[in-house]
């Protein structure tokens, strides 16, 4: 089944029933991406971990998404194109709290120790944004000031070399500055892209609130949790982590599951990652709108009529075990680190 219908009214009415019904590929008006639910997961039409992919984060000690992605690509599994480096963009308005150098040297950190415990193929680091997007007082996208930087060159690039049908993949841990900065200069990257998320609006990943907007209304989006974070506890547990051998990468993991921060963050902005390689990890999906509301992006339900501008993964709909024996599948691959003499 592969229906196009001509009428938003119609698509949404329709959307419902075979969401419902457990099965619902469909094509529909708007920038969000197609998906289809089955009793295998969630598919989005044209992704998979064959598709080219690029990591923006700020920081890299507080997840451990690098870990698992890093590792993925150590073992020829993804094809990852780069790494990008954001500033942390808190209370920007004041003046920042966090210094893009700090940013810096807290990913050259995690890929010094990733590469001296054996872990092949990291990207070289390419620095991204480092300021906040002022929204216009327009309010119109277009003639937002944007800033290049080798972060957003390096999305364009590899845009252009990728496919509508088999986009580029940014899974960004951070704020979409870097993201939206690479759409307002080159705008005819928007349908080569598909960008994943992990936005608490007004906080969290969605500090530079107009970025996050920019990049809903530009291109394809789909947002892990809509607003919702991890459970404490609720993905890993430290003794997960025992079976893995010790070397400086696996240390740092060890030791950060132990902190509050870690049993907090859990999978942090990793939902993505671990669905690429096993889709069974999320169970739904949701269409919504997204809206700005004088400082921030909120998640709406779609109204009758009305287009969807991103798809919403919802907590309640993510398979906890699956992506937990996802991760640890990867980590403890055996030929993942050095025999050790």
């Amino acid at each position: 089944m592969n229906t196009k219908y001509e009428k938003c009214g119609e698509v949404n009415f329709l959307v419902f029933i075979l969401l419902i019904s457990g099965m619902i590929p469909i094509q529909i008006f708007g920038m969000a991406p197609e998906f289809e639910v089955s009793e295998d997961g969630v598919r989005i039409v044209g992704v998979n971990r064959s598709n080219p992919i690029i990591y923006d984060n700020d920081w890299w000690f507080d997840v451990f998404d690098n870990n698992y992605l890093w590792s993925q690509a150590s073992l020829g599994e993804i094809h990852l194109r780069g790494h990008i480096v954001s500033r942390d963009m808190w209370e920007w308005k004041n003046g920042y709290t966090y210094s893009m150098e700090q940013c810096i040297q807290d990913a050259r950190k995690a890929i010094d120790r990733a590469r001296e415990s054996g872990i092949m193929h990291v990207p070289r680091l390419t620095i991204g944004s480092s300021q906040a997007l002022i929204r216009p007082e327009s309010g119109k996208i277009e003639e937002t000031i944007s800033v290049q930087s080798e972060g957003s060159q390096l999305i364009v690039r590899e845009a252009m070399k990728a496919h509508p049908d088999a986009p580029l993949i940014i899974v960004a841990g951070g704020p979409m500055t870097t993201v939206a900065n690479a759409l307002l200069t080159n705008p005819e990257i928007a349908d080569r892209l598909i960008v994943f998320n992990l936005t608490v609006s007004g906080g969290y990943n969605g500090k530079d609130a107009w970025a996050v907007y920019v990049v809903l209304k530009k291109t394809r989006y789909v947002d892990w949790g809509g607003g919702d974070f991890w459970d404490k506890d609720s993905v890993f547990k430290a003794e997960d982590f025992h079976s893995l051998p010790d070397n400086s990468f696996t240390s740092e993991m060890k030791d950060f599951i132990k902190t509050d921060l870690g049993r907090a963050n859990q999978l942090g902005d990793g939902a993505p990652l671990v669905w690429l390689s096993n889709h069974a990890c999320w169970k739904n999906a949701e269409y919504r709108s997204a809206v700005w509301n004088g400082s921030s992006v909120q998640f709406n339900q779609l109204k009758s009529g009305e287009s969807p501008d991103l798809i919403v993964i919802p907590k309640s709909a993510t398979d906890l075990v699956a992506c937990r024996n996802e991760f640890f599948r990867v980590l403890g691959h055996p030929k993942l680190f050095p025999a050790q003499e």
